[in-house]
């Protein structure tokens, strides 16, 4: 799946749609901003919504942003 966020496109699974929501609808376009940026320049960025789920939003070497939710837990 992929989403516009913030004027970025951002690929994702179903189990990361609640995490790109949050860049979407919840972050202020500078928090969100912030996340892609911090994930461009060092490949990553960890963030958790108000929840409590977690997730890493990605940069690849061809610049592509992808969204994974992160697994807790030794499985």
């Amino acid at each position: 799946m992929e989403k516009i966020v913030r004027g970025y496109k951002i690929t994702y699974e179903e189990d990361a749609k609640d995490g790109v929501d949050h860049l979407a609808y919840i972050l202020s376009f500078d928090e969100a901003f912030s996340l892609i940026k911090a994930a461009k320049m060092q490949g990553k960025a960890a963030f958790e919504d108000r929840y409590g789920r977690n997730f890493n939003l990605v940069s690849k070497l061809d610049g592509s942003l992808i969204l994974e939710k992160r697994r807790e837990g030794w499985f």
